[in-house]
């Protein structure tokens, strides 16, 4: 893994726990497993919206349900996208 992806990876993490209030998951656990719901993954993604300046679709999250495939494709669309 990169450091860029582990990073993304961190700041993924991070929300999900700000969020889900515990780290009772790995980065394999898909959030609804870890005690989400789709309120709960919104606020995931603002979180990240706000600290990578980037647009996040609601159905990224849903698409890529766990930390590991979110911080992917939030990377991806990082790359790619223009800033806010």
């Amino acid at each position: 893994m990169t450091p860029s992806a582990q990073a993304m990876e961190d700041q993924v993490r991070a929300a999900w726990i700000e969020v889900l209030g515990h780290d009772d998951f790995d980065d394999d656990t898909p959030f609804l497993e870890a005690g989400g719901h789709s309120l709960k993954a919104t606020q995931v993604l603002m979180r990240l919206r706000r600290r990578l300046g980037v647009r996040l679709p609601n159905r990224l999250f849903f698409d890529h349900p766990t930390v590991r495939e979110l911080a992917v494709a939030v990377e991806r669309v990082a790359a790619t996208s223009p800033r806010v």
